[in-house]
């Protein structure tokens, strides 16, 4: 029975460390992506409008995507899409949803670039939101993967101090 259970923990942790390296993967794809786009706009555009520094961001700039981590324990991260211009979160105040999307189109980064952009440029602001997502998804697999490493090893020390495995 005991190391019924050692395989199995052996196995989810396995299944894990795949999953792992396909968000991996993902992310890699997703940012080689997004980069590429970028340049294709940034050609596109030539001289007018890509040359948005610090000095040009606007004042009351905040992130578009907030991530949660509960510090006090190992849980899955949750990844937050902020929808209005005072920090709060989508869906934590009483508005109606077109009213929060409207929040959304204003705070948009893209716009900074005017009204016409290249879709390249939409294109890349998507790859790169795909990419934060499966960063989150491999940190969530990461907590999975170091649950089951810990439950494996503790299985291993039970197993070590006197628990005997029948051989098939």
């Amino acid at each position: 029975e005991l190391c019924l259970a050692i395989d199995e923990e052996l196995r989810a942790y396995l299944r894990c460390v795949d999953e792992y390296q396909t968000a991996q993967a993902e992310v890699v794809a997703a940012c080689r992506a997004g980069i590429l786009d970028l340049a294709r706009a940034r050609k596109s555009m030539g001289n007018r409008g890509m040359g948005v520094t610090q000095l040009q961001y606007p004042a009351r700039m905040t992130a578009t995507n907030v991530l949660d981590v509960d510090a006090g324990k190992e849980t899955a991260l949750v990844l937050r899409y902020r929808s209005n211009q005072d920090g709060g979160y989508a869906g934590t105040r009483s508005e109606s949803p077109s009213s929060a999307e409207e929040r959304v189109k204003e705070t948009d980064p893209i716009r900074w670039f005017g009204v016409l952009v290249p879709q390249q440029l939409r294109t890349s602001q998507q790859s790169f939101s795909r990419g934060l997502e499966s960063v989150v998804e491999a940190s969530n697999v990461c907590i999975k993967m170091k649950r089951h490493y810990q439950r494996y090893q503790e299985l291993l020390e039970q197993k070590k101090k006197g628990a005997t495995c029948e051989e098939k």
